[in-house]
């Protein structure tokens, strides 16, 4: 019975999964979602009702078919109608001010704050229109930006923009990722440009939530005297990252620990636990019980309040309700049944978090552990019990990262090799400080009380913050440069499944299935790499005030970049590193300057003019980048492309009497004011012109140029 009710249950998900899925890969712009609905309900009833009629296994199997079908198309129609954007009522261009409401908590990073704003109005030839939609605003920081909370209303001059497309070939879709979340428009605010009118929060709760959230970063900063700790405390107890150290959370990233400080399932789990522990003995009678169910109850859902109310905490607080809830009832409750309900549900309010990495990984970890962990106990059970304990700690790691294992190779292009122990350290000492955080949390306004309480919470971290660091730094501790396709995705899940069975069944079949599924990933693996060897490309990065090249030959780069991009190295990482992972680059030269003074060098031919300018020869066809227009010369110099560097004072007439060339690039050492100034007067004098901050990098491959 409860393998026919799990049965069902994956049934439906699956049709209503398979719903919002059609409709992200091919249904955007299907306007007949509505009236598919409405058809395949229809004819669900119409079985339905034959098979109740005459219950015959076919009819029944129809009906069940049609039943399918209609919560796919109701799926479908759901993500259509909850994705329809928003339209301002004038162009943007007419745009002058706009009136928003700061619907997200505001964010705190080193030189930036960033919030989303509800967009009330807009002012257009003197008028002001309402409207609707949402914008991401940036502030460089500052005081007045800084005081800035979560309901404050502004007034902002300027227009609306939508978000640019990636600047660079296979870079992070930021435009993509915004608009899963349904916001439209993007917008960099000076302090001069925007007043604050008023305050009027969306939510009452969310910013009474957000209020007392404050307070206890506060009171971490008052109590915890190192920067370090005090960061990774309002992450583990709160949930807030604003000022994690970039070195601190690649530590936590390369360990395969940093779900730690993402406030989730993890957090609520151990509060759970903890809980379940000290109040079972009083679970005697039904009023005991209800009391014991309010309790628990009571203390994770004022965590959610606590932590902010995100969408990681809401699940998992959603999902333990129901399993007390259960409980009460005296109902022994499938924790896959309720991990179903709890997805539905949050699907039903926002489809696009089937989308979201963090939805994704969240639930599929705690499937792994529901289903996995029981298996590698039976496997091997050892009957000292401090063993015992290591050991089931170990299985739920390794239960969690094989369930994420294939997404996060698709998604982070990296394998922390280290994982298991890392959360062998990581688990007992999170679970300690989420323990002494929550009594802080309670008992922060008692004097002296609240310093112990800190220093104990602070020692915990430091020693925590010390063994990942110390981990990190092991030979080989992260594999990266994974690059796998859904498909391979796919197999590498049907593969852990056929390789478990076969270990639980001793049957031959299911090894065959696994090897098969190796097979797969290992042939595509291979064709690709055969395809990648034939690769020959030149890539122009667009990246913020700087030149950076790449050369690629099959699986093998040379990168030409200046001073400028090497002094910040996410430039690297954001709009470099993702093109080379996708080209499957096995050997890199990085030359330290576009291009180096020293002479002519045996990986790239260039030479250096006697101007300062740097001349590339690749494939037959000639690249200058002029930084200054050379002395007259008798008669012009024949070049392929030019790239203009650095404001460099060059009329039309002045680059037609020195360089042969048709097609001229404005990179970003160019200023913003120099580059449209410029882009009009070479367009005008018959010139082809890129810009690179406006249309992002600049490829050739073979001997057709190819702009993005």
């Amino acid at each position: 019975m409860a393998k026919a009710a799990l049965t069902g249950t994956l049934r439906l998900v699956g049709s209503f999964l398979a719903g919002i899925i059609l409709y992200h890969g091919m249904g955007r712009h299907f306007s007949l979602a509505g009236e598919v609905a409405a058809f395949f309900v229809v004819l669900f009833l119409v079985l339905g009702v034959l098979a109740l009629k005459r219950p015959l296994a076919r009819r029944r199997r129809w009906a069940g078919l049609a039943g399918m079908a209609a919560v796919t198309a109701l799926a479908f129609w759901g993500a259509f109608l909850k994705n329809r954007p928003k339209t301002l009522p004038v162009s943007s261009q007419q745009i002058t001010h706009y009136r928003i409401t700061l619907s997200k908590a505001v964010a705190l990073k080193p030189t930036s704050a960033s919030t989303v704003g509800r967009v009330e109005a807009v002012r257009a030839n003197g008028k002001w229109h309402p409207a609707q939609g949402q914008v991401a605003v940036f502030f460089p920081r500052s005081a007045p930006a800084d005081s800035l909370r979560y309901g404050h209303q502004l007034v902002v001059k300027g227009t609306l923009a939508a978000p640019a497309k990636p600047a660079n070939p296979f870079q992070f879709d930021y435009r993509r990722y915004l608009s899963l979340k349904h916001i439209q428009w993007q917008a960099y605010l000076p302090e001069s440009s925007w007043i604050r009118v008023g305050y009027d929060p969306p939510s009452t709760v969310m910013a009474l939530s957000l209020f007392v959230r404050k307070k206890l970063e506060t009171a971490f900063k008052q109590h915890l005297q190192a920067k370090r700790e005090q960061t990774i405390a309002n992450a583990l107890v709160l949930g807030v990252q604003d000022e994690l150290d970039a070195a601190l959370r690649n530590a936590y990233a390369r360990t395969g620990t940093m779900h730690v400080l993402a406030v989730s399932g993890l957090h609520v789990g151990l509060l759970y636990g903890v809980l379940l522990f000290f109040l079972k003995p009083l679970r005697r009678d039904n009023t005991s019980r209800l009391l014991v169910f309010l309790i628990i109850l009571g203390v994770v859902w004022f965590y959610a309040f606590v932590t902010g109310l995100s969408a990681s905490i809401l699940r998992s607080v959603c999902m333990f309700s129901l399993v007390e809830l259960g409980r009460l009832m005296s109902r022994k409750s499938s924790i896959l049944n309720t991990l179903a309900v709890v997805a539905v549900g949050l699907l039903l309010y926002k489809p696009n978090f089937l989308l979201d990495v963090g939805f994704q990984l969240s639930f599929l970890a705690v499937a792994g552990i529901v289903l996995l962990q029981p298996v590698f106990l039976r496997l091997w059970h050892p009957g000292n019990r401090v063993v015992r304990f290591f050991w089931e700690l170990l299985a739920i790691s390794v239960a969690a990262q094989l369930a994420t294992f294939p997404l996060s190779l698709y998604y982070f292009h990296q394998f922390p090799v280290y994982f298991w122990l890392a959360n062998l350290v990581a688990v007992p000492f999170t679970s300690l400080g989420l323990y002494i955080g929550v009594a802080f949390m309670l008992l922060f306004w008692v004097p002296v009380l609240n310093g112990w309480i800190g220093k104990l919470l602070e020692w915990t971290l430091w020693l925590l913050n010390e063994l990942l660091l110390w981990l990190e730094h092991w030979p080989h501790a992260v594999l990266d440069g994974f690059v796998v396709t859904p498909g391979q995705v796919l197999a590498l899940y049907l593969f852990t499944m056929a390789v478990i069975l076969f270990l639980l069944r001793k049957q031959l079949p299911w090894l065959a299935a696994a090897l098969l599924f190796v097979a797969f990933v290992s042939g595509t693996e291979l064709a690709e790499a055969h395809r990648q060897r034939r690769n020959q490309e030149l890539v122009m990065h667009s990246v913020r005030r700087s030149s950076a090249v790449s050369l690629l030959n099959g699986r093998k780069v040379t990168l030409l970049a200046d001073s400028s991009f090497y002094a910040q190295p996410q430039l690297f990482s954001y709009q470099v590193q993702p093109y080379w992972w996708a080209k499957g680059v096995r050997t890199q030269v990085r030359l330290g300057a576009l291009f180096p003074e020293t002479g002519p060098n045996q990986e790239v031919p260039y030479h250096v003019t006697p101007a300062g300018n740097r001349l590339l020869v690749w494939k037959g066809r000639r690249f200058l980048w002029l930084k200054r227009l050379p002395k007259p010369l008798a008669q012009p110099v024949e070049v392929d492309v030019l790239v203009l560097q650095e404001n460099v004072w060059a009329t039309p007439d002045r680059l037609r009497h020195s360089f042969r060339c048709g097609y001229v690039i404005l990179d970003q050492t160019n200023s913003r004011g120099y580059t449209q100034r410029k882009a009009r007067e070479l367009a005008a004098a018959g010139y082809q012109v890129h810009v690179m901050e406006e249309e992002g990098a600049w490829q050739l491959s073979g001997n057709v140029p190819k702009v993005r």
